[in-house]
């Protein structure tokens, strides 16, 4: 099986960072908005998430994700911050699809009532995971155990589960089976990230069912290219 391969441009303060494990001030490169499009351009997808804003609770970096929306002709997937159906809806005039975390997974009627005026194939979920507890507010507060969480959540265009421990690092993928078909039961596509560092890690992920898989080291770091 062979899925899509989706580079992140994480954002803060108007730059692309490359945070460890997402603490501020581990940053392991910065780049300007500029220079990470041009490591992306020749993607089918890029995954965009407003750092600054998930940890603020509403959409910051507005500026940034307006050009990256624009240099990609809206082939960009955004998160960060969004917390209401009018912010979700802003984003969408940039990018094909809004990704939810916070919201959805403290407030899931709200999130079924943006799927229901959106349309499920614009809306997607973000579960930040660390073990079997997902987190959220910037990977900041502990919400809940992943199987209950989903269990509440409804169907959406895609589910994104991030490993929160090895984010950052290139340590290797980290998922288990069950949390895969938990996903699975929820979203139409699923994506991984964190912790990829090679071509063979990508394709592990692909074989265990993931439909796409997001780097961010991999790419900044390593400058990892996978044909």
């Amino acid at each position: 099986m062979r899925g899509l391969v989706i580079p992140s441009i994480d954002i803060s303060g108007g730059l692309a960072v490359k945070r460890v494990r997402g603490v501020r001030g581990s940053e392991l490169v910065r780049l300007s908005i500029d220079e990470a499009l041009n490591l992306v351009k020749d993607y089918p997808l890029v995954h965009v998430v407003d750092l600054d804003g998930a940890e603020l609770g509403r959409v910051v970096n507005s500026e940034s994700i307006a050009k990256i929306g624009s240099f990609m002709g809206g082939k960009c997937q955004v998160g960060g911050g969004v917390r209401d159906a009018g912010s979700a809806r802003e984003l969408l005039r940039h990018c094909r699809r809004v990704i939810i975390g916070t919201l959805a997974v403290e407030k899931p009627n709200a999130l079924k009532d943006m799927v229901e005026e959106l349309g499920r194939e614009r809306v997607g979920v973000s579960l930040d995971v660390q073990g079997e507890w997902v987190f959220v507010r910037g990977w900041r507060v502990r919400a809940g155990r992943i199987n209950d969480i989903v269990n509440r959540l409804p169907r959406v265009g895609v589910v994104v589960f991030t490993n929160v421990e090895v984010e950052g690092t290139g340590m290797g993928p980290r998922v288990r089976r069950d949390i895969i078909n938990a996903l699975r039961s929820v979203g139409e596509e699923i994506y991984y990230a964190g912790g990829i560092s090679n071509c063979d890690d990508i394709k592990q992920l692909w074989e265990l069912g993931f439909d796409g898989v997001i780097i961010g080291y991999a790419l900044y770091v390593k400058r990892v290219v996978c044909g």
